[in-house]
């Protein structure tokens, strides 16, 4: 039986590949939100559950268990959801969120220690940093969140966004609500803060003049 496709037309024919399944913006996400949509919730804490995790891991400590302040970051976006102005601005409004919430941790934290039922202080990174040629660096960790837990939680938010999260200055802005000069400033002096306080100590002083 003759083939249905000529020579000529055979050595033309190219396996398309399907397009991707676009997923939905940010945009598209709030509105969803907006209207009850599981879908649209779903799709929130699958896009930046991870993110406003660490953030909130590098705000409190790394040995601080923060699954219940990352439920209360998200029931906070849903909640405030109707206020946030620009859609598209939806990372930006939900890592404040998270910084709202850490905050509120911190200062519950810092009365708990008055009262005597304090942590103990120590907050390595054991999860990430377990490895026995990785001593020094475990160490160095615990002495950067001790020298954090010395600073005001304002510098501490700058610090851990812009130096350990890496947020640009102009979503840092948005993030912190304020013009971008006066985040280039904040921003400045909390690594001033850090940085100074770090070269008393022995073990994090040889870290400030190191080459990345």
């Amino acid at each position: 039986m003759p083939s249905a496709f000529s020579r000529s037309d055979r050595n033309h024919i190219r396996l398309i590949k399907p397009a991707a399944e676009q997923k939905p913006d940010d945009e598209a996400l709030v509105q969803a939100a907006r209207a009850r949509s599981a879908f649209g919730a779903i799709q929130i804490w699958q896009r930046y559950s991870t993110l406003v995790r660490r953030i909130l891991q590098r705000s409190l400590g790394p040995s601080v268990d923060v699954e219940d302040a990352l439920q209360e970051t998200f029931l906070r976006l849903f909640r405030d959801i109707e206020s946030l102005r620009e859609p598209t601005a939806l990372r930006s409004f939900l890592i404040g969120i998270a910084l709202h919430v850490a905050t509120s941790e911190l200062r519950r934290r810092r009365a708990r220690r008055w009262l005597l039922l304090s942590d103990d202080g120590v907050l390595p990174d054991s999860e990430t940093i377990t490895e026995a040629h990785h001593l020094e660096e475990r160490e160095a960790l615990q002495r950067l969140y001790r020298v954090l837990e010395r600073i005001d939680t304002r510098r501490r938010h700058f610090f851990v966004l812009r130096y350990i999260e890496g947020l640009e200055l102009g979503e840092l802005s948005t993030v912190m609500r304020c013009s971008l000069a006066t985040t280039k400033r904040r921003t400045a002096d909390a690594a001033r803060r850090v940085c100074r306080l770090a070269a008393e100590d022995p073990v994090l002083a040889p870290y400030l003049t190191r080459k990345s």
